[in-house]
């Protein structure tokens, strides 16, 4: 579905940022090269707080966390933004806050730092229904076992496949060796139902002392999903400690290894675990040696404005505070290019809009949304 083209009159009142060109004409013994396309990189929110997730409500609106505990809705046509009632508090602190964010079906499902027991904190998820400028009937799904006082490593990346079953990336909290234990629900995968409850062919259901919630452990802190358009996977980008940040595709019951196997080192050099890969274990599909700390990723659709894309994931990056291009071929990933570099600071999410455009937050104390569009 496309919408309608921006009206140009919006775009000039929006804080146009950059102007690039990704085919430019050239001059070539004095021949002007064809078929110049024009890419717009303009911002089309207010200033925001650190914003943190989005997900589209309709082609017009979207719903933005902004860490510091709010949810806002921002209005794309006009510019500006209301920030919503009803939504849970959450501790503020580190990595911690109002993290993401995704509508479907008219409800809102929202991944935050919820309160634990004796002051600590731990990996929630809940969902209201959105109504106006709030949400109703908000009701806390899931939080995670094994709370902490520490403000890191908490995941919070929420999917939803073709089947319904409710998707979300918890990180180990920097308690590494528990995310080898399936007592905990730290860096694992998990899989619900739209109602909170387990699905009865989850992997762990029934066996003794493990969480029946978890689809997939051996993660350090997921931070990106995304679900496959065609075979409805889950593809999950993950941060290693000094090197090795990952892309994964999640399997039912799979091991990815940490912290016994990675592609990264102890902060200040050293060697963790038993090296990157051994038998029994899930190995991922593409790392990132050094880290670029990425954030979170989309499979671009058929009929954006990206047709050089489609297929492929676009991944933000945290540190090089950049846009990547991963190429994908079937399960495989065939490499990668930069497309936007360093224009917009630490970029923490990514979304194709209904219009064909990308779309980008930036994780900024005066962020915002961004979008490029091919003109």
């Amino acid at each position: 579905m496309h919408a309608k083209p921006f009206l140009s009159l919006w775009a000039k009142t929006l804080m146009p940022v950059k102007l690039t060109l990704s085919s430019v004409a050239c001059l070539m013994g004095g021949l002007v090269a064809q078929n110049a396309v024009a890419e717009t990189l303009q911002r089309v929110s207010p200033s925001l707080e650190n914003p943190w997730g989005m997900s589209f409500v309709d082609a017009d609106r979207l719903l933005v966390t902004e860490r510091p505990g709010q949810v806002s809705l921002v209005d794309l046509k006009q510019g500006n933004s209301i920030v919503l009632s009803g939504v849970p508090e959450t501790v503020v602190g580190g990595q911690g806050g109002m993290l993401d964010v995704l509508y479907d079906q008219g409800e809102v499902f929202l991944c935050y730092t919820g309160k634990a027991s004796l002051g600590m904190s731990a990996t929630t998820l809940g969902k209201g229904r959105l109504a106006g400028d709030r949400l109703d009937a908000f009701q806390v799904l899931f939080q995670a076992s094994n709370p902490g006082y520490g403000f890191h490593h908490f995941g919070c990346r929420i999917g939803i496949d073709p089947q319904g079953y409710v998707f979300l990336s918890v990180g180990d909290r920097l308690d590494a060796d528990s995310a080898q234990d399936p007592a905990t629900h730290l860096g694992t995968v998990i899989r619900l139902n739209r109602d909170g409850s387990v699905p009865t062919d989850n992997p762990l259901v029934g066996q003794a002392g493990a969480q029946p919630e978890i689809y997939s452990y051996g993660h350090r802190n997921p931070q990106g999903m995304s679900i496959h358009p065609t075979t409805g996977e889950v593809w999950l980008n993950e941060h290693g400690p000094q090197g090795g940040d990952e892309i994964n595709i999640i399997g039912s019951g799979e091991n990815y290894g940490w912290p016994l196997l990675t592609h990264g080192e102890q902060y200040g050099g050293g060697a963790i675990g038993i090296g990157s890969s051994a038998p029994g274990y899930a190995d991922s599909v593409w790392h990132w040696t050094p880290s670029i700390a990425p954030s979170d990723m989309t499979f671009v659709p058929e009929g954006s404005q990206f047709p050089q894309y489609e297929g492929d994931l676009l991944v933000t990056s945290l540190k090089f505070k950049s846009l990547y291009h991963v190429r994908v071929e079937g399960e495989t990933v065939t490499g990668e290019s930069v497309i936007l570099d360093r224009r917009l600071g630490r970029l923490r999410d990514v979304e194709v809009g209904p219009d064909g455009a990308i779309y980008l937050l930036n994780d900024e104390s005066k962020g915002g949304v961004y979008r490029l569009s091919v003109e």
